[in-house]
């Protein structure tokens, strides 16, 4: 059984997520499909723009705190027919803001694939973060 499996999917929301409409201007972003780091509130905006357009859907499991300055939201989706489940958990500072945020994206071919489809979509100074000739070529 798969993690998403193991809970009822939640109602949409219909607003930002609260790590999004909290983050911290000196936050930080790492995940699965990222080569390094993103920096800064306004680049990690700039990324997750393109990113949340290539989910076809967004069926959280779950939403919300998980201990002290811990915040986590885990959902499947699919990227172009692809099956793809995400754990996020975020830390929140003292001032309520969300400051580092760790994505994991899985299977391994539903991140490479997200990776590939990111650098087509990111302005010029983001292509370096994400997959692309070789690395991307693995079997997926």
């Amino acid at each position: 059984m798969k993690f998403n499996d193991t809970a009822p999917v939640l109602e949409p929301a219909g607003d930002l997520p609260f790590w999004l409409a909290k983050l911290a201007e000196n936050a930080t972003l790492e995940a699965t499909v990222l080569k390094r780091p993103v920096e800064g509130r306004a680049d990690i905006l700039a990324v997750i723009r393109h990113a949340v357009a290539l989910y076809e859907f967004q069926h959280h499991s779950y939403k919300g705190e998980i201990g002290n300055g811990l915040y986590m939201e885990s959902y499947r989706s699919q990227i172009q027919g692809v099956p793809i489940e995400t754990l996020l958990v975020a830390h929140i500072n003292e001032q309520g803001e969300a400051d580092s945020v760790v994505i994991n994206h899985r299977p391994m071919n539903a991140a490479i694939l997200f990776s590939k489809l990111m650098r087509e979509r990111v302005d010029e100074r983001f292509r370096d973060l994400y997959l692309a000739g070789p690395e991307a070529d693995t079997e997926t």
